[in-house]
């Protein structure tokens, strides 16, 4: 049994289709999917609540994901449909079945408060050196977007490149802030399906519509001066290896423009 989010939740109760395997850690296994969002994730419970999740009421040290994988996971058949994500494991059947759903974490509209904004800067570790520059964020937002994609779309190892990542906090920072980047937003989501990893393309999508992991939105929520700037910089940096400081930076580097923009 299982709690899914209301993004998936069409996938899920659709007719069954088959699904490819992405990827899997302890804690998450990836399924490529047809239409949108496009990548359906098994977590644990404790895993970081991406958007696209179908959670597990295990912890990943109860059951480590990895137990359920199918021999030869990457030619494996797994059906997504009519209620249930299923395939054959090595002990035999699994069938997860969504009995509950939850909400994604939005960002709310607001404004950016120049204290809090000059605690987060303060309390940030130095810009993400894979695969991003000081250049690309210091011009995100008022540079060619289609120049600027092409610099940051992909670039990074990873399920999720920091450059993905960055655009991603920006986009998310661009909802929250109020920012006018129409024509960015048009290129990622154009580019993004045939230029990156399937996961990051789906995390973008959720990032133009504003929806995000908690600890994005606890950050988007701190430079609006609506919690406390350093817990939220430190529980965002604690999200995976590089992406957690590249969420942060394209966020801040969102409220940055909007503060710019607004002579505060």
């Amino acid at each position: 049994m299982a709690a899914a989010s209301t993004a998936v939740q069409s996938v899920l109760a659709g007719p069954p289709q088959s699904a490819g395997w992405l990827g899997a850690s302890t804690s998450a296994l990836y399924l490529r999917t047809e239409g949108r969002p496009g990548v359906l994730a098994v977590l644990a419970h404790d895993a970081v609540r991406l958007p696209c999740g179908l959670v597990l009421p295990r912890t990943s040290a109860e059951m480590p994901l990895t137990w359920l994988l199918p021999p030869g996971s990457a030619g494996a058949a797994c059906m997504v449909g009519a209620g249930a994500v299923t395939w054959t494991g090595p002990a035999g059947p699994v069938e997860i079945k969504p009995v509950r759903q939850w909400a994604p974490a939005r960002v709310a509209r607001s404004a950016v408060v120049p204290a809090a904004f000059a605690t987060v800067l303060a309390a940030m570790p130095d810009p993400p050196s894979v695969g991003v520059d000081d250049a690309s964020l210091r011009e995100i937002g008022e540079a060619d977007p289609a120049s600027l994609v092409r610099r940051l779309l992909g670039c990074g190892p990873g399920l999720t490149p920091s450059g993905d990542d960055v655009l991603a906090g920006f986009l998310i920072g661009s909802r929250a802030f109020g920012l006018p980047v129409a024509g960015l937003r048009r290129e990622v989501l154009r580019r993004a399906p045939g230029s990156t990893t399937a996961l990051s393309a789906a995390l973008l999508w959720h990032a133009d519509r504003g929806e995000c992991i908690d600890q994005v939105a606890g950050l988007a929520a701190a430079l609006s001066g609506r919690s406390l700037p350093e817990r939220a910089v430190n529980n965002l940096l604690a999200v995976g290896h590089t992406s957690g400081a590249a969420l942060a930076w394209g966020l801040t580097a969102a409220a940055g423009l909007a503060a710019r923009k607004s002579g505060v």
